[in-house]
């Protein structure tokens, strides 16, 4: 059996073209507006802020996130403001996550999380049924 592989791509039409391919086919993303999405991933792309899972050099996975700061993604979480990016922030907040496999998640956020252990991290979660959504944050404590 393969490994599953974690990197970053770089940002060029190719690699922005692979990655649109691959979240177009996952709920809520293949009903999104085509240029949000990828305004959105381009920018992760582009700061390199976004983590590819594949297996035999095909898509597997995929996080992207956006550097910002506690005040902001709080705001952001609790539906109260939009998100804002900070790149000297001292958070993260994870707007883009698609899998083939849940079996993928948990590697995904993992390697991501070692990617960022400096931050907070602030994410929702939409689900295709009717759950709604989930918020989540893991808060760094101030040193």
């Amino acid at each position: 059996m393969s490994k599953l592989l974690f990197t970053r791509v770089p940002f060029n039409p190719v690699s922005l073209g692979l990655v649109c391919n691959f979240i177009a086919h996952y709920p809520p993303f293949d009903g999104y507006e085509f240029g949000q999405m990828v305004k959105s991933l381009r920018y992760q792309i582009e700061q390199q802020t976004h983590l590819i899972g594949s297996i035999d050099d095909a898509i597997v996975a995929y996080v992207g996130w956006i550097v910002t700061n506690r005040e902001i993604a709080e705001t952001w979480v609790a539906n109260k403001g939009p998100l804002n990016p900070d790149p000297g922030g001292t958070a993260i907040a994870a707007t883009i996550m698609a899998t083939r496999s849940s079996s993928h998640i948990l590697p995904l956020i993992k390697e991501a999380k070692l990617l960022n252990l400096d931050k907070s991290v602030y994410w929702k979660r939409d689900f295709i049924d009717a759950r709604g959504a989930m918020k989540r944050a893991v808060r760094k404590r101030d040193a």
